[in-house]
Order: structure tokens, then C-alpha cells, then sequence
């Protein structure tokens, strides 16, 4: 049987590294996509290789070009006619104060994470369309996005909530089709851009959180592992929050 075929925006590090991995270890052919850091994307090819994935590309993406976006859903057609799981996972995360936040570069973070997320799930629906079985599109938002910014921008966590909206909306016109959308919430997770924080800052956020800890990007990477499963095949419109008991409804 054909293995299933899965793309993974923003898989040079963090979140979209680990989730590459293990996509890979559940024995899916991988594509990833990075904007900067080609070396770093190669590496965790390599790893997908390792882990047992059938086949493996690797593909430079810039979320706020509509041009580059086309440009790749072309080459996944080239290559693999179809696709099973959309994982959009890159973005961009500036701590800003909210006085300090310029139109351009509220208007960068936007494009790239809330426009970014729509024309790529918009972009790919008909390699989704063309695949058997299940099929599912799995974004990643914050908890920015759900309880606004304190560490993070204020355009980031605006970016983050256009995204839950994003897939509440594609899940209601998708549900009939068969594909599933869904969102995952991780809280403060180990990555480059919890790297940003002060010393100071990081042991505050770090203190507020009832585990006690900061997430590790494999915390979050299984859990979208299990949404991109056809196991997960009457989940759709769910959000999943992956935050360590900072937010509990």
C-alpha cells in the first residue's frame, strides 16, 4: 500500500521538528518546509529518514508570498498527486510591547500566520481532495490566541486567534467532504522563541505553570501525530490545548 503523505510547514526546528519525526515514525512519506535555516531542515530530514519514513522532501516556503505558497502545492502535485495530512505549523513569534509594534510589522506577523494558514489549507484542498481515505488538516494556534498576549506580541496572539477561527470555519465547509480540521493550543514550549525571554522573564512564565515545567516540543508533536491519524478520523472543528494546566475550562 501506498504510504500516507503528509506535509509540515516550518519543520526546520521546535514543534514542526518533532512533528516531521513523528510522522515519520508512524510511517508516513514526509514533506518539509522551512523559510530560513536549510541546513537545519536537511538535518531533521535526515532524522525522518532515520525514524522510517518512505520517502522525504524538503522545500523552501515563504508564508506571506501567495506566489511561493502556489509554488509548493505545485511541486507536492508533481511529486505525489494527493495529500493526506496539511500540518501548518510555521509562523512567526516577535515579543513586542504593544506600544512598540509598527504597522509593518503587524501586518507581517498577520500575513504570515493568519493569511499564511488560510491560502496553504485554501491552496492544498485539492491534493486533499484527491486522496483516499482519511484526511485531515492540523493548524497550530497558541494560547496566546485563546487568553490574549502578556510574554508574546499582541499581533502574535491576534495571529493565533484568526487561526482557531481559520479552522472552526474550514471544518464546518470540509466536514461534508470527509476532511478533518483541527487546531492544537500549546502553552510556553522550549523553542527558539521562548529563547527570546530574559532570565528573568523565563523563570516567571516558567513558575506559572501547574506542571511546573516548559512543554518539550515532543509534548505537542504526538498529539498532533494522533489528529493526523485516520484513529482520529470523528475528531474535526476540536481544539486541543497542550499547555500544562495554565489554562483549564
Amino acid at each position: 500500500m501506498n504510504p500516507r503523505r503528509t506535509l509540515v510547514t516550518g519543520a526546520s526546528s521546535g514543534i514542526g521538528a518533532a512533528t516531521a519525526v513523528q510522522l515519520a515514525t508512524d510511517g508516513n512519506a514526509v514533506w518539509l518546509t522551512y523559510t530560513s535555516g536549510e541546513a537545519a531542515a536537511l538535518r531533521v530530514a535526515e532524522l525522518c529518514t532515520a525514524a522510517g519514513a518512505p520517502e522525504v522532501h524538503v522545500s523552501r516556503l515563504d508564508l506571506r508570498s501567495p506566489a511561493s505558497i502556489d509554488a509548493l502545492v505545485a511541486e507536492v502535485a508533481e511529486a505525489w498527486g494527493d495529500l493526506h495530512v496539511l500540518v501548518n505549523n510555521g509562523g512567526v513569534c516577535p515579543y513586542r510591547h504593544f506600544d512598540d509594534i509598527d504597522i509593518d510589522e503587524w501586518d507581517a506577523v498577520m500575513e504570515t500566520n493568519g493569511r499564511g494558514t488560510f491560502l496553504l489549507t485554501r491552496a492544498a484542498l485539492p491534493l486533499l481532495r484527491a486522496a483516499e481515505g482519511d484526511r485531515s488538516v492540523i493548524n497550530l494556534s497558541s494560547i496566546a490566541g485563546q487568553v490574549g498576549a502578556l510574554q508574546t506580541g499582541m499581533h502574535y496572539a491576534a495571529s493565533k486567534g484568526a487561526i482557531l477561527a481559520i479552522t472552526r470555519s474550514f471544518a464546518r465547509h470540509l466536514s461534508a467532504e470527509g476532511i478533518r480540521v483541527n487546531a492544537v493550543t500549546p502553552g510556553p514550549v522550549t523553542s527558539a522563541i521562548t529563547d527570546q525571554l530574559s532570565d528573568d522573564g523565563h523563570d516567571a512564565l516558567e513558575s506559572s505553570i501547574p506542571l511546573g515545567r516548559f512543554g518539550a516540543p515532543n509534548d505537542v508533536a504526538w498529539i498532533i501525530g494522533t489528529l493526523a491519524s485516520p484513529k482520529a478520523g470523528f475528531v474535526t472543528g476540536a481544539t486541543y490545548d497542550v499547555n500544562g494546566g495554565v489554562r483549564i475550562d
